[in-house]
């Protein structure tokens, strides 16, 4: 009998954000791309000067993904439910908020004048979700979502998924090792976030990676320096950083991406965590491949023009730099030379009413002989959670993490450790969105 470990995945902090006037924008309208300095620090907007991702899927094996978010709707391909069964073509409805927000950092829909902007502008994505409601599920179906988004056209997997039981996976490695070795195999790219585990001894708090054949990613904050949750990527053979967040802070010292609308009404937070640094890569490697380049080319080419100004830890090769990789000026542009991608747009279901409404900005005042009032000061930010610490997706306050200990189900079959040099069986091993 095949034995499945069931994995909860609690995702990292989130602060609902409340929408403001936008400022004027220099490589595209979208209402927060000012304050996205994730993309500033990898010179995103000057590599779309060379390529937008045009032709490539990214699969985001995940909680899913909100189908009818105004910036992510028009750019998913196809979907799945792999949760507790074989995977089933359509649904994968995100109720849990992570998936949603991995998706818009990856390739939110970008120039269309409202929420964010994507890594990837203009590349597709196809989803499995994986994870229920609770942010649970099991490595089962994990590696079936890997290879289910694989086999149904992503050329690029993102897993911003992590194994706190890190005295476990310093010793077995990644459970997920059979997913991402299929996508390999077929010619996609793994690209896996390091984890939230990092501790104050040495490399206590790293999975043994060995000769995994996926990008491990930890996390930056807003000065480009690690954070101290992140996980050092450790024998890691492709570990680098990117934008992840402080984990402290407001809204703008973390990563602003979408979320389900549904959950805070405006369908945009804020969030912290290695997960986040994931899909920044994964929407680099889409710009690579985008570019004509074979999956090992796009993988060298990446690490090859990492930023090393910065020490980031055992492992780690360097910062992400998209403009590099790409082959792009990384000096910012002036706003009136910068380049505004051209995303496809497809029609977006409207939304009923028993849904909040969708976000919306508020226009400025039409100029008239009079000078016009002054803009109202945009308002201040919610309530901080201590990120990247696990909590409730959705709430705006402070809250409790979970305990760490193993919650057995009546599915859950165990796992088979080493302990004290014997064999026993434990409850759970539970990985986490990161």
């Amino acid at each position: 009998m095949t034995r499945s470990r069931r994995l909860p995945a609690v995702a990292c902090a989130v602060v609902a954000l409340v929408v403001w006037l936008a400022q004027p924008a220099s490589a595209t309208n979208d209402t927060y791309f000012s304050r996205q300095w994730a993309l500033d620090q990898i010179h995103a907007a000057q590599a779309w000067t060379r390529s937008t991702g045009a032709g490539i899927t990214i699969g985001i094996v995940d909680t899913g993904v909100d189908l009818t978010h105004p910036d992510l709707a028009g750019k998913i391909s196809i979907t799945a439910d792999c949760v507790g069964h074989p995977c089933t073509v359509g649904g994968g409805q995100d109720t849990h908020g992570h998936g949603t927000i991995v998706s818009g950092i990856a390739a939110a829909s970008t120039g269309n004048g409202k929420g964010i902007a994507g890594v990837a502008p203009d590349a597709r994505l196809a989803v499995a979700k994986v994870l229920n409601s609770k942010g649970e599920g099991r490595v089962d179906d994990i590696n079936n979502g890997i290879r289910w988004v694989v086999d149904n056209g992503a050329k690029v997997v993102n897993l911003s998924l992590g194994d706190p039981n890190f005295m476990v996976s310093s010793v077995l490695g990644s459970p997920l090792r059979s997913g991402i070795e299929y996508a390999w195999s077929k010619g996609a790219v793994p690209v896996l976030a390091s984890g939230n585990y990092a501790t104050a001894s040495g490399d206590l708090g790293t999975e043994n990676y060995g000769n995994l054949d996926a990008l491990v990613v930890g996390a930056t904050d807003k000065a480009g320096n690690v954070p101290s949750y992140s996980s050092a990527a450790g024998n890691a053979k492709w570990g680098l950083v990117a934008p992840g967040g402080s984990g402290t802070g407001g809204a703008d010292e973390n990563v602003i991406s979408t979320f389900p609308v549904g959950r805070n009404g405006t369908g945009y937070a804020s969030a912290a965590g290695t997960s986040m640094a994931a899909p920044h890569v994964s929407g680099t490697i889409a710009l690579l491949l985008a570019q004509g380049l074979s999956p090992t080319a796009a993988v060298n080419r990446l690490l090859s023009t990492l930023n090393k100004s910065t020490p980031c830890g055992r492992g780690c090769q360097g910062r992400l730099d998209a403009a590099a990789a790409v082959g792009a000026d990384s000096t910012p542009a002036p706003a009136a030379a910068a380049a505004v991608p051209t995303t496809s747009r497809t029609t977006v279901p409207k939304t009923t009413t028993t849904r909040p409404r969708p976000t919306t900005t508020t226009e400025p005042a039409p100029r008239t002989t009079a000078p016009a009032p002054p803009a109202s000061p945009a308002p201040a930010d919610p309530s901080q959670m201590a990120a990247p610490l696990p909590v409730v997706v959705g709430s705006t306050k402070g809250s409790s993490p979970p305990s760490p200990g193993p919650v057995l189900t009546a599915t859950a079959v165990g796992l088979v450790l080493v302990v004290g040099g014997g064999v026993g069986a434990a409850g759970v091993r539970r990985l986490k969105a990161v």
